[in-house]
């Protein structure tokens, strides 16, 4: 098991991250989780979320509230969700084959190198992702070239990336107390993440920018403090003011 990031360890990767497009983003999150800088970008997506899964539950604990809206009614309904609410089941081979328009397809799984690659490719982004995880193709056994494989063939692919790589497409299976609306919600654990960072590096700068002013303390002396002795010097300075 990872070793949680300090409060320094997450404003500075707070820091790194800040700015970044998202799936640059989710490359520096999965790294400060525990990933091999070198050869994160390589690994399949849901793979990387896994180590994002790890360093959120190992910074901020095992549960997950999260705020989701009724597509249906627009009722809001809070959730409370578990590491297994979040965590898909490892696939038995991170790998398939798909037969389909006459073309039978080997594939891999996405990874960040391929979002990567595809990024300002908006026509047809979605065909050059798909032909990006083809690893070889047969007609009547025949090798075939990726780029001559038909629409109807890479169309049926994306079926099989979320059986060999489930992590990268979790799904939450939801009810609305309201309506009794039943969907399937996506949950997309890098965005979850780096708002939830987002939101506590940005309380911690204010109280070091407080307790700095109140007390003169530098940045490292703040961090040195307990956050339950910080807000009680907050209330302190606070009452002084």
């Amino acid at each position: 098991m990872m070793a949680a990031l300090t409060e320094a360890g997450l404003l500075g990767t707070w820091e790194a991250a800040q700015g970044l497009p998202a799936v640059r983003r989710a490359l520096t999150l999965a790294v400060a989780g525990g990933a091999q800088p070198s050869t994160v970008a390589d690994l399949a997506v849901g793979r990387r979320d896994g180590f994002l899964l790890a360093l959120r539950e190992s910074c901020f604990g095992p549960a997950w509230q999260a705020l989701v809206a009724c597509p249906a009614c627009g009722e809001e309904l809070e959730l409370e969700l578990s590491g297994e609410d979040v965590r898909a089941p490892a696939p038995a081979v991170p790998a398939a084959t798909v037969t389909a328009a006459g073309y039978e397809v080997d594939m891999r799984p996405v990874t960040s190198r391929d979002l990567l690659a595809i990024q300002g490719e908006a026509p047809d982004a979605r065909r050059r992702l798909l032909q990006r995880c083809v690893v070889a193709a047969r007609q009547a056994g025949r090798e075939v070239a990726t780029a001559e494989l038909p629409d109807a063939a890479l169309d049926a692919l994306p079926a099989a990336l979320s059986t060999c790589d489930p992590q990268a497409d979790v799904r939450l299976s939801l009810d609305c107390v309201t309506c009794g609306h039943h969907w399937a919600a996506p949950f997309d654990v890098a965005a979850y993440l780096w708002t939830e960072l987002d939101t506590y590096a940005r309380r911690l700068m204010h109280e070091v920018h407080a307790l700095a002013l109140g007390y003169g303390w530098s940045e490292s002396d703040v961090l040195a403090v307990s956050p339950a002795r910080r807000r009680y010097y907050l209330e302190l300075a606070g009452s002084t003011a």
